[in-house]
């Protein structure tokens, strides 16, 4: 993965849209700030290199990942297909990724938006787990109480209010690349216990 991850460093769509979203993202934007999407291209990594994904394919989740919140620079809600556009128009632009390659970043970063019914996240393209799992890895890891709290902030919602729509989240929600559940699974249910005994201090 070394020689990949030096790609990634000097590849401009994806250093660029980061650096644009360090300069110009709302600052208001606790949760979805430059710091996660930094976090969610990192954890993207290393879900690919769990699980050993070509390299190419490693390339075009690394730009979903860096332009997968590009729509809050915009706007907040329905920022998928803002972010989805920018990345396609980038990508051609560039001259160096096929139209299949576009449509399958542009379907990753659609798939990155919760769906209100049944399961939390839908894969809808090969590569999409990976980025998906990524986007929500806090679910499953030590910041978890940290990220809900921020997020909280970010909506202008009281955390104990914030509490039952992540257990709703929770419950619909399952990790959907291989390395996703071998990495997150455990730590996933360690934190919905502790939700549900905070949640049950205020019944």
């Amino acid at each position: 993965m070394d020689s990949i991850n030096l790609a990634i460093e000097a590849e401009p769509l994806v250093t660029e849209t980061v650096d644009t979203l360090v300069s110009d993202l709302d600052p208001t934007l606790y949760y979805h700030c430059p710091a996660h999407t930094k976090d969610v291209l990192r954890q993207t990594l290393e879900l690919a290199a769990a699980d050993a994904l070509d390299d190419r394919d490693v390339m075009l989740l690394a730009i979903a990942a860096a332009f997968h919140d590009a729509g809050f620079l915009q706007q907040r809600p329905k920022n998928e297909p803002i972010g989805a556009k920018m990345a396609v128009e980038a990508m051609a632009k560039s001259g160096r990724f096929s139209q299949e390659e576009c449509g399958l970043v542009e379907q990753m970063i659609l798939d990155t938006q919760l769906v209100m019914e049944g399961p939390a996240q839908i894969s809808n393209s090969r590569l999409s787990p990976w980025l998906l799992d990524a986007d929500l890895a806090n679910l499953g890891r030590d910041d978890f109480w940290d990220q809900t709290t921020l997020l909280a902030k970010e909506l202008n919602i009281d955390l104990q209010n914030m509490l039952p729509m992540t257990e709703a989240l929770m419950k619909r929600h399952h990790w959907q690349s291989p390395a996703g559940k071998r990495l997150f699974g455990a730590k996933k249910e360690s934190n919905f216990v502790a939700l549900e005994r905070e949640l049950s201090k205020h019944i």
